[in-house]
């Protein structure tokens, strides 16, 4: 009766190929991949040693700044931030998505309050199956202050960062950073 049993046991255990640890962090990619994107744009942004144009704006000051020898995982880690793909925020977001005659245009909708990311446009070649631009808007309220913030980020051309933070009491402010990439 033991054997019986010490059997079924080493086939239980024989049938679990997986840690439990990795089962739990395993993640579906249910909508598109931005942190991975970026990776990717931030590796040949990296190789290229691009420059970079910024026209910076802020509360109605304006300046240009150019340079090189960026951190481009700092820079665009805004980007990276709205991944959409949280385990938390799986089944959050509607998918809308139009085809045209060069470009797939995928859009991702919430209106969780919770989340703040609540709008993601990915366009897409339909002949390389490269991502040409991402769009994300960002939207966060509470009794303290409230955000809003606006990245673009087109794929060998630049990004664009805009937003507005309201303190409550205290203060309002808008920025803008216009970036081109540039040649060396």
């Amino acid at each position: 009766m033991n054997r019986p049993l010490f059997i079924a046991f080493i086939v239980l255990l024989s049938s679990c190929t997986k840690d439990p640890a990795e089962v739990y962090f395993e993640d579906q990619r249910n909508y598109y991949d931005i942190p991975a994107f970026m990776v990717k744009q931030v590796e040949t942004l990296q190789s290229r040693d691009q420059r970079v144009r910024k026209h910076v704006t802020k509360d109605g000051h304006s300046h240009i700044i150019e340079h090189g020898n960026i951190d481009w995982n700092e820079e665009l880690d805004a980007f990276k931030e709205a991944d959409i793909n949280r385990p938390a925020w799986r089944g959050e977001f509607k998918i809308d998505s139009i085809s045209l005659e060069r470009v797939f245009v995928i859009t991702y909708k919430t209106d969780n309050e919770e989340i703040p990311v609540k709008n993601v446009v990915v366009t897409i070649d339909k002949d390389t199956r490269q991502c040409l631009q991402v769009t994300v808007d960002k939207s966060t309220k509470n009794f303290l202050y409230s955000s809003d913030q606006s990245l673009f980020f087109t794929t060998g051309e630049g990004y664009m960062m805009k937003g507005k933070l309201s303190v409550s009491y205290l203060f309002d402010s808008e920025y803008s950073i216009e970036s081109e990439f540039i040649e060396s």
